[in-house]
């Protein structure tokens, strides 16, 4: 029995895909940093008694119009996401790894030079379609 020859990557589709996860990235990055700057004016500085309760219209206003857009750009960055790991075919947890990190603050800065690392690890390490045009 023979094992099937991997399928080539194609090397620019995965390069221009990589190229627009990584604005998405620094994007999210910057959008959830403000994100919780925001809930801390909101429920810690300006808060009342209660965790939950606050004091500052302003916030609550600048809030509400804020989470709607962050959650606009975390959509965005999870599409690029997939079209990166589609590209790449990575396994699974792969995707639910690059989801994970425009989750928590910082993350998706870190998990942006991690992805890059392997993107260009695979791309030197598996065949692509450019390899089999240069010969």
């Amino acid at each position: 029995m023979t094992v099937p020859a991997e399928r080539p990557l194609d090397e620019v589709a995965a390069r221009t895909s990589f190229a627009r996860f990584r604005v998405a990235s620094i994007v999210e990055g910057i959008a959830l940093l403000v994100l919780v700057g925001i809930m801390t004016m909101r429920y810690v500085v300006f808060g009342g008694d209660a965790w939950f309760t606050s004091t500052s219209p302003f916030w609550e206003q600048v809030s509400s119009v804020w989470s709607p857009i962050h959650g606009l750009i975390y959509m965005v960055y999870v599409v690029l996401g997939f079209d990166l790991w589609m590209k790449m075919r990575w396994g699974l947890p792969r995707m639910l790894l690059l989801m994970f990190f425009g989750v928590v603050p910082v993350l998706s800065f870190f998990g942006e030079r991690w992805t890059h690392q392997r993107v260009e690890s695979d791309l030197a390490r598996r065949p692509t379609i450019q390899d089999q045009e240069r010969v």
